[in-house]
């Protein structure tokens, strides 16, 4: 594996909000009866996370995430806050992985709206992502490893923070494992390949994306994906 680089230590964490910047789809997945991705209001976002209903809590905190991700709500509070009543619903209910899952989600939604504060909340980000994975691997298509993944590829390096290339890797490949079908898992395990210079690994992953079942053009807007386009265009060329 080549040298880890180094970041800047003010680095602004893109952990998130490509569908608000890039407007990309946003696929509703439902984990028991709690609906992620599913459009909604501050208000019902509220209504939800003040109820008394462990569904209603994490529904309340998937509605939180989805304002947040489309780009409806644009705050750092808003974030912070809405980790609260999570926060309490997991030290009653620690066995929940979707909870883990959103409020890992939640804290890097703060982390890119307040990059200052950004490596602070890193090692949370871990954590929680971590046992997610642990608890609730499926989740969101392999959600909780892709999170993960994505963290270890972009965080700064030790000992500013945890970024590590094999570990961006290995919670790729489980996300590609969990669920091939999702091409967000593929195309970041190819960004983690391609940063790698894992060309041809990377161009296959690439290859294999673009044909899967939830993959939408939208998605190529992204830098990575411009960036995997001109790498693996040179790599038939070059052939």
């Amino acid at each position: 594996m080549k040298g880890l680089r180094l970041f800047p230590l003010l680095i602004v964490l893109l952990l998130c909000g490509c569908s608000a910047k890039y407007d990309l789809p946003l696929y509703k997945y439902d984990a028991g009866g709690v609906v992620l991705w599913k459009p909604c209001s501050k208000a019902q976002a509220e209504v939800l996370s003040n109820s008394y209903m462990d569904k209603d809590i994490l529904q309340g905190a998937a509605c939180s995430a989805w304002l947040l991700e489309s780009g409806a709500v644009d705050s750092a509070a808003y974030a912070k806050n809405s980790q609260e009543k999570l926060n309490n619903f997991l030290s009653k209910k620690p066995q929940s992985g979707l909870g883990h899952y959103l409020l890992a989600y939640l804290i890097a939604k703060e982390a890119q709206l307040a990059p200052m504060k950004g490596l602070d909340l890193v090692p949370m980000m871990e954590q929680e992502a971590i046992a997610a994975s642990k608890l609730s691997p499926q989740v969101d298509h392999a959600g909780p490893d892709r999170f993960l993944g994505e963290l270890y590829l972009k965080a700064p390096s030790p000992p500013i923070s945890i970024g590590d290339m094999d570990h961006a890797l290995e919670h790729y490949e489980k996300a590609v494992e969990l669920a091939p079908d999702f091409a967000m898992n593929r195309l970041g395990l190819a960004t983690a390949l391609l940063e790698d210079d894992e060309v041809e690994d990377a161009c296959s992953q690439y290859e294999t994306a673009l044909q899967s079942k939830f993959f939408d053009k939208k998605i190529l807007k992204v830098d990575s994906c411009k960036k995997l386009f001109k790498a693996c265009e040179g790599l038939k060329t070059a052939e």
